[in-house]
């Protein structure tokens, strides 16, 4: 069986760019005289924060499987349900989901 693709989504410095119109037109209006040099400066910083918050949102997926390693290990158990007017039944816990599903 073929191996599941991701979508293709747009990279985060793309994304933070697409504020830099709207941003432009508010410099415009405040200050026009200063504008041109506030515009470049305002598309650099969106870039550099996307690129800073991808890497970020990386590292983070990154460390969370290992911090799910770290959980406490489970111990073989049973469960007892008792409902009021059934025998008792003992259902054995296997590894992280219950018997019968599948993972």
């Amino acid at each position: 069986m073929a191996p599941e693709t991701r979508e293709w989504s747009v990279p985060a410095p793309v994304r933070m760019l697409m504020w830099w119109p709207a941003i432009s037109f508010v410099l415009v209006i405040v200050e026009p005289d200063a504008a041109t040099g506030a515009i470049v400066v305002a598309g650099a910083a969106l870039a550099g924060l996307g690129g800073l918050l991808a890497a970020m949102a990386r590292r983070i997926r990154k460390s969370a499987p290992a911090l799910a390693a770290q959980g406490p290990a489970l111990e073989e158990t049973t469960i007892e349900i008792t409902p009021l007017e059934t025998p008792t039944t003992e259902i054995p816990v296997v590894g992280n989901r219950a018997p019968g599903r599948a993972a």
